[in-house]
């Protein structure tokens, strides 16, 4: 049976424990990218100024500059770029680890069920799927995990 894929672009508002997502059926554009940060810029509470860390995915480089100064400008928000080769430094990294390997569910999943299935696990940040940021994640043998 062939499986499905979707995909998952996102931002973490880490002082919120707020998971911000879109799950695509198609591949990640940089259209989805603009439209997700924009959606982050335009959000109500946003007074402080808001940094983005995005990594060196080809989908991230490229904006449009009015809209990066739009964003600074109306919305106090900033893109960063993280060096090459660094994950580590981004903590949606650590979602995206977490989801992948620990939350979601090992089962052939349909065609029809697999978005589903995603989108279930992206509503349950925070509440059914936490993340301590305190404490180190560790495995069934009490070693540190990355």
């Amino acid at each position: 049976m062939p499986r499905r894929r979707v995909n998952v672009i996102g931002a973490l508002e880490y002082a919120k424990g707020q998971l911000w997502y879109e799950v695509h059926d198609q591949t990640v554009r940089r259209e989805n990218v603009v439209d997700l940060i924009d959606r982050v810029a335009r959000r109500a509470e946003a007074k402080a100024l808001t940094v983005v860390v995005l990594d060196n995915a080809s989908m991230h480089h490229g904006i449009d500059p009015e809209q990066l100064d739009d964003w600074l400008i109306s919305h106090r928000l900033i893109l960063m770029h993280l060096p090459p080769y660094s994950p580590e430094l981004n903590l949606i990294e650590i979602v995206w680890k977490q989801a992948k390997y620990h939350w979601r569910r090992f089962e052939t999943w349909a065609k029809d069920q697999v978005r589903a299935e995603v989108v279930q696990l992206m509503q349950g940040f925070g509440s059914t799927y936490q993340i301590s940021w305190t404490e180190p994640l560790r495995g069934e043998n009490g070693c540190l995990r990355s």
